[in-house]
């Protein structure tokens, strides 16, 4: 299974789950983006420099057909596609939450339309499937890696919304926003 290549690389962090069912593999968890340095004599590493959290990835026959996750900062951008690029499908749907941007957009980057979706609180499952058009009751008996496969199929005729912009022009568009926070109620 692919993801099972990515956790000897330390690419896996604070992972949901991990699994497989028939050519679908499912990932939920947070991706590195950029190790963290050795720690200590023994090789630890620290913990990694960037991720892009609450991932939703699904790949079929090792191949990534969704890649869904949040980013604090878009500028980050580059990174997913410099560690995770070289394992998408030709047709693979990238649909990103930005923190650090206010209007949608689908940026142009590394041959790929990135939806790229403002998003400062707010949980990406519930986002994702509010996208597809789906609700709760769509996933009744699934699987986890069942319940993906669900959002990537409702996906299929999805428009991102927003300017269709370059890379570069999407960086003169974010602005100052930070990730809303929560504590203990």
């Amino acid at each position: 299974m692919l993801f099972d290549t990515y956790e000897p690389k330390g690419l896996l962090f604070n992972m949901n789950f991990k699994e497989s069912e028939g050519s679908y593999a499912s990932y939920r968890g947070d991706l590195v983006l950029e190790l963290g340095e050795v720690g200590d004599a023994h090789g630890h590493l620290k913990p990694p420099v960037h991720t892009i959290k609450n991932t939703v990835v699904l790949a079929e026959n090792d191949k990534i057909k969704l890649y869904v996750g949040s980013l604090d900062d878009l500028a980050l951008l580059p990174k997913v596609l410099a560690y995770y690029q070289a394992d998408f499908a030709p047709d693979v749907k990238v649909i990103m939450f930005v923190v650090n941007i206010n209007k949608p957009l689908v940026i142009d980057l590394g041959g790929l339309s990135i939806a790229a979706i403002g998003m400062q609180e707010g949980l990406i499952w519930n986002e994702l499937i509010d996208i597809a058009a789906l609700d709760k009751s769509d996933f009744k008996g699934q699987s986890p890696t069942g319940k993906i496969a669900t959002v990537y199929k409702a996906l299929s005729d999805y428009k991102p919304k927003g300017d269709k912009v370059s890379f570069d022009e999407a960086l003169t568009r974010t602005v100052e926003l930070t990730r809303a926070g929560r504590g203990p109620v």
